[in-house]
């Protein structure tokens, strides 16, 4: 059901941007300067974009490299209650991404595992 829900905000927001390309009075996006046009296509970009396991793997993935950087700094400067925080932080970076690649694993361990058996 939420599927279909993005999916409609997606056309309404698209239908939006749209509309306010007509307003504006222009039929293509040929017709707009590049600064126009880039922005036009950020605003697409935006409004098209869904939440995708991949995507949010490299959220994760960035977060963590963040992170990790932060609790250097956090280290070298002696904060040990800022580094404190910025491990508990990755930690629950970490688990959310042992969660999203469980499912794969767990797969890829049986489909050997079924090789396996249909081999022998």
């Amino acid at each position: 059901m939420q599927h279909l829900d993005i999916k409609k905000s997606i056309a309404t927001g698209l239908g939006l941007l749209r509309r306010y390309r007509e307003k504006q009075g222009v039929a293509e996006l040929t017709e707009l300067t590049a600064e126009e046009r880039a922005t036009y296509e950020q605003w697409e970009a935006i409004l098209t974009k869904e939440l995708t396991l991949d995507n949010l793997r490299d959220f994760l993935v960035k977060q963590q490299h963040t992170l990790s950087k932060e609790l250097r700094e956090a280290v070298e400067g002696g904060n040990e209650r800022k580094a404190l925080r910025i491990v508990a932080r990755l930690d629950n970076y970490e688990t959310l991404a042992t969660f999203i690649e469980e499912p794969a694993k767990n797969r890829e361990q049986l489909i050997k595992q079924l090789t396996s058996l249909t081999e022998n």
